[in-house]
């Protein structure tokens, strides 16, 4: 399986794209190890807060700056769970306010490149269905998850 990580940084922050890279490929191969493999592509946008808050407030009926948004393939888990994949799959578009990540590290009291791992790994996950908002288990889940790709379990 291969899997391609496109980046596109529309800021002036620099970004660590092997960071990136390394933890967006780690998820999508455990996620996807329990399917088997074909070819993924995911790619990252990473955007100024005004874009972000633009793009909350089309899709989530949000008004506000967030850290990250998920943009997945309408169909892409009923093929995952029907197993039938297409070679070069697109699995979605992940797009991250690095302003927010980088004010919510200090919030936190992690560095930057902390919580981009987190966003990535968060980001990634949705676009696998998990889904922290839907109810407490599905929280739980996530959570679990993001700690295992961490390497916090």
């Amino acid at each position: 399986m291969d899997i391609d990580i496109e980046i596109a940084n529309a800021t002036r922050k620099t970004v660590n794209s092997n960071l990136i890279k390394k933890i967006a490929k780690k998820v999508v191969e455990g996620e996807m190890s329990r399917v088997g493999g074909t070819d993924i592509e995911v790619s990252f946008a990473f955007v100024a807060p005004h874009k972000i808050k633009e793009l909350n407030a089309k899709w989530r009926k949000m008004d506000n700056v967030t850290d990250v948004l998920s943009f997945g393939q309408d169909d892409f888990l009923q093929r995952l769970t029907k197993k039938s994949l297409q070679p070069n799959e697109f699995l979605g578009e992940i797009v991250v306010c690095l302003a927010q990540v980088a004010k919510d590290a200090k919030e936190l009291k992690k560095t930057f490149n902390q919580e981009l791992s987190w966003v990535v790994v968060h980001g990634v996950l949705h676009l696998f269905g998990y889904d922290h908002e839907a109810k407490e288990s599905e929280a739980v889940l996530m959570r679990q998850k993001e700690e295992e790709y961490l390497g916090k379990k």
